[in-house]
């Protein structure tokens, strides 16, 4: 086999499953959840839907997109909550795909009058391919470039793994504040390439965050507000690879929604430093937040920014045949996203 051959498939092969091979990351990171900590399944009080969508490296040639939906249902007056979640990861153009489907579950345990402890635990199947028919091979490339000729390479199949993956999170709040810690891979999940072996590296994260309010005047209900400002903490490993987020984002009455943040805090020499700017709106149930990643590095401004959408769907009392009251002393987790 050609040396151009076999590196075009190392290098893909080590988007797949290399030690420095990073999980999907988000920048809108709590309007996706439970990728973030499976503790935060059922943080709305109502039952909900989320929707993530993510491009990035759009000077790069392929398809570096990322999907994520889940729902979640808070029970009523219960301690528990679950939630489910799929995700799927599109690396290039070779048909490099990663694909998970999630359960989750987390258990509430209130510890006083406005302090409450939330852990939670995932169990994931997860499947990666790469499709060889989509590789170039050296005797497809000339002088000219790729010239559109079959390659005459044999003997690769196509390549696809299929694996159990377990993951867990804590995460203690009050009214206006929460803090958390997940773990991901916690089982280093295997995969056997033709008889060499790579674990994936587990994924540790950190979250924190403070909620200030300004309630009009003469209103206690704190879904009630003039504004809200939420500033945040994000800090996560995988391997060697580090990196700390810091944001704030900011919540007008009746509905908008406004947010800075910086991604990839110098703590570390491989920084792909990117500032976040977000702007959404929320309509009844309805929540829908724009983001783009302004590269401040050499590598993100050579490889260009990245455009996330996202959705979420409050879904209240619409999907019970008749409305639940809560308890009057239950502790409401404080709302990530309006």
């Amino acid at each position: 086999m050609k040396p151009t051959c076999l590196l075009l498939i190392f290098a893909y092969l080590a988007c797949l499953t290399g030690a420095e091979a990073q999980d999907a990351h988000f920048s809108q990171m709590y309007n996706a959840p439970l990728h973030l900590n499976p503790a935060l399944v059922g943080s709305s009080p109502e039952g909900k839907f989320s929707f993530s969508y993510r491009a990035q490296w759009s000077k790069l040639p392929g398809d570096f997109t990322t999907y994520q939906a889940s729902y979640e249902y808070s029970t009523p007056k219960k301690p528990y909550n679950i939630g489910v979640m799929a995700l799927m990861d599109k690396v290039g153009n070779a048909g490099a795909k990663s694909t998970q489907i999630q359960a989750i579950y987390a258990h509430n345990v209130k510890l006083g009058k406005a302090l409450a402890l939330k852990a939670g635990g995932q169990v994931s199947y997860g499947n990666r391919t790469l499709d060889y028919s989509k590789l170039v091979f050296g005797d497809q490339l000339s002088e000219l470039g790729y010239t559109g000729s079959p390659s005459l390479e044999q003997g690769l199949p196509n390549l696809s793994i299929n694996y159990v993956d377990m993951g867990a999170g804590l995460v203690l709040y009050g009214e206006d504040f929460w803090i958390g810690a997940s773990g991901f891979h916690l089982n280093r999940p295997s995969y056997n390439w033709g008889g060499g072996i790579e674990r994936v590296p587990m994924r540790y994260s950190v979250q924190a965050g403070f909620k200030f309010i300004k309630k009009p005047q003469g209103k206690d209900n704190r879904a009630n507000y003039t504004w809200a400002c939420t500033p945040a903490i994000h800090y996560s490993r995988q391997g060697n690879f580090q990196q700390l987020d810091a944001g704030v984002s900011l919540y007008t009455s009746p509905a908008f929604i406004w947010g800075l943040w910086y991604r990839g805090l110098p703590i570390s020499k491989n920084q792909y430093g990117a500032m976040v700017c977000m702007t959404g709106i929320t309509y009844r149930q309805l929540t829908f937040v724009y983001s783009y990643d302004f590269g401040v590095s050499k590598f993100a401004q050579s490889t260009g920014g990245a455009h996330e959408f996202s959705m979420n769907v409050k879904l209240g009392d619409y999907h019970m045949k008749r409305k639940v009251k809560r308890k009057s002393n239950e502790l409401i987790f404080p709302n990530l996203m309006n």
